[in-house]
């Protein structure tokens, strides 16, 4: 992908170190100290913790820096910490128990985000550079990152409401929580009747026949029984035992893995078997998390085609003008890479079914989209296909014939059972890059089944690293998916960037590699100290050690008041305070309109890419059809993805 490129990584931020590792798994060649001999292609700094003046974009170097805010936000040049920038965006409110305290992410969230889109910019300006000989500077903050991963909370406050935190439940959805079992816990996630119909039936406790767990908002309203009542027969089994029987009946669950347990996880040491000997040998230390790969690439085909020279739309500065993709997504992790690709210029063509994906109709909204779809889906041309119909299946054929990229989150499978191979889409077009995403990946020891966002965290060890009162909580934000997604992104764009005349490329990115990948590099750093304490109206976050007498004054003062009396405190800002902030307004609120003139409130990328900018500019209108069918009914707004 990026081989013969040369990078130096001098910053001292985690996100420097994970761009640096993710630029050297893609082919470049890393040095993290200046060699006088070397001229370097790329050089990566984080200016608010480092001396990095003079560090600008020669006639040679792109130089990408990582921040934590832009230069252009009140709070620029303070060199924040992960956690603040967790607490300062919204992001950390989002996570922990309902009456419980807002937690910081098990790992450093936002400094992950910034190093994949860190990563994906400065691919995207290599390619810049290769076809156009344009060098340029690059800038990432960790707010934007953070931002970005609001696209599930963001919709209520649009609508001016709160969303509260749900802990390990589903707002929507019941039951769908985490388990007590005999020997540790059990993600269980419920979408369906017909799935709490098997799931009831094989519990057999006969209070779940009552009346007020017959409908789903009867269940939602009644969680706490609901969920007490699953956990009395959840604890009478064994983790393994309850996963095989939710498997069985097709039940979305997984045990919630210990990252020291990932060695023993079936598929963790079924796809990397090198990582677990070395965890089970020599424990993990801060360079373990590199024996995990986050994407796997290779040839699609036996079939060869010579590439087309590359051209730049007419009148477009964007990085990826010209590039042709087709999305076959839904909810976040393919529509998020999609997006992004859009927002670099390239034409996206996004392949919906004939009534339309089902995130369209989630509450809230306006004009009957939802705020969920229009800010995960902007810049694409939509076309609703059935393809399980020849016709349709034989229009697909003819996008994909002069299309540069695929990307689908389907179920693993689900593509080639409609006709759709690797060795079909070769043949339709042998310079294809084709990228599946999926829970557990192509080769995976749970070949059948389903993955929810909340699983995978679950399986990746994530939710053992992010713990309210000693018990494991997933993150807010769908975490697992937006860093898959981000994953994917970055090794399409890698792979578009590359120098070598070739066949098309087979991408896979499997959602739990890359959770594991994340919570490895975390259990592998000196942990940082700090906690939320509570103040009169919320809460803020004190980086270190925190005496009895801070805590207790915190309790009468306003948050902001004692934010400013302790040292190292930020609040911890809700999401719809963010509406009210004037950084965010400026820095990462944007508007854009659809087909119809209506303006809709939709984020910058959090990438600046300073000659060739992306942009975000429209939101996408009904899709273009051949049969469609009525619109489905409203639903709640649900962040997670449907089993990938």
């Amino acid at each position: 992908m990026l081989e013969g490129l040369k990078v130096l990584a001098c910053g001292a931020r985690d996100a420097v170190k994970l761009c640096a590792t993710l630029l050297e798994r893609a082919g470049a060649m890393v040095d993290f100290a200046a060699a006088d001999s070397m001229d370097y292609d790329v050089i990566v700094i984080s200016s608010d913790m480092d001396d990095a003046a003079g560090w600008k974009a020669s006639d040679a170097s792109i130089v990408c820096d990582i921040t934590a805010t832009s230069p252009q936000d009140s709070r620029s040049g303070t060199p924040w910490s992960d956690a603040q920038i967790q607490a300062m965006s919204g992001l950390m409110d989002t996570t922990g128990f309902a009456h419980g305290a807002p937690v910081r992410i098990g790992i450093p969230f936002t400094e992950v985000s910034a190093a994949l889109y860190a990563s994906a910019a400065i691919a995207s300006a290599v390619r810049v550079k290769r076809t156009r000989g344009i060098v340029q500077n690059i800038g990432v903050t960790l707010s934007g990152c953070a931002a970005s991963a609001l696209t599930t909370f963001l919709p209520a406050a649009f609508a001016r409401r709160t969303a509260a935190r749900v802990g390990n439940r589903h707002p929507a959805c019941a039951p769908w929580n985490a388990y007590r079992t005999r020997d540790g816990w059990i993600l269980i996630c419920t979408s369906t009747e017909e799935q709490w119909r098997k799931l009831r039936q094989e519990a057999s406790v006969p209070q779940l026949d009552d009346a007020r767990f017959e409908t789903l908002s009867g269940r939602v309203q009644h969680v706490d029984e609901l969920d007490a009542l699953i956990e009395t027969w959840t604890t009478t089994l064994a983790t393994d035992d309850c996963t095989r029987i939710c498997e069985r009946i097709g039940v979305a669950a997984g045990p919630i893995v210990g990252i020291g347990e990932l060695p023993r996880e079936p598929n963790f040491r079924m796809r990397h078997a090198e990582a677990a000997t070395s965890i089970e040998t020599n424990g993990i230390d801060a360079d373990t998390y590199k024996h995990v790969s986050i994407f796997e690439a290779s040839v699609l085909s036996q079939t060869r085609a010579e590439r087309e020279p590359e051209t730049c739309e007419e009148g477009s500065n964007a990085p990826l003008a010209g590039v042709k993709v087709i999305e076959i997504g839904q909810y976040t992790t393919a529509p998020l890479v999609a997006k992004h690709l859009a927002a670099l210029g390239a034409h996206v063509v996004k392949i919906e079914p004939p009534e339309g994906e089902v995130a369209r109709s989630w509450l809230p909204g306006q004009g009957g989209t939802s705020y969920f779809f229009a800010l995960n889906n902007t810049d694409k041309e939509t076309i609703a296909l059935d393809l399980k119909q020849e016709s349709d299946r034989a229009h697909l054929r003819t996008l994909l014939a002069d299309a540069d990229v695929l990307v689908e989150n389907l179920r693993p499978g689900a593509l080639a059972k409609l006709g759709f191979t690797r060795e079909t889409l070769g043949a339709i077009n042998p310079r294809l890059v084709y990228c599946s995403i999926s829970g557990f990946g192509i080769e995976s020891a749970y070949p059948s089944r389903p993955a929810f966002d909340t699983v995978i965290q679950a399986m990746g060890g994530l939710m053992d690293l992010t713990r309210s009162d000693g018990a494991p909580v997933k993150i807010g934000a769908s975490g697992a998916d937006i860093l898959g997604g981000q994953a994917a992104l970055f090794a399409i764009v890698a792979r578009l960037a590359s120098r070598r005349e070739e066949a098309g490329a087979f991408i896979e990115i499997s959602m739990q590699d890359v959770a594991a990948w994340c919570a490895l590099f975390a259990a592998g750093r000196e942990p940082s100290r700090g906690q939320a304490l509570a103040c009169l109206d919320g809460h803020v976050w004190v980086e270190g050690d925190v005496t009895d007498a801070e805590r207790a004054g915190c309790i009468t003062l306003p948050k902001k008041v004692a934010a400013q009396k302790l040292a190292q405190a930020v609040p911890v800002v809700r999401v719809d305070e963010l509406l009210e902030d004037g950084d965010f307004l400026a820095d990462v609120l944007s508007a854009a309109r659809d087909a119809n003139g209506a303006f809709w409130p939709v984020l910058k990328v959090p990438y600046r890419l300073a000659k060739t900018p992306a942009s975000v500019r429209a939101v996408p209108g009904a899709a273009q059809g051949f049969r469609r069918a009525p619109p489905a009914p409203a639903r709640a707004p649900v962040p997670e993805d449907r089993p990938a």
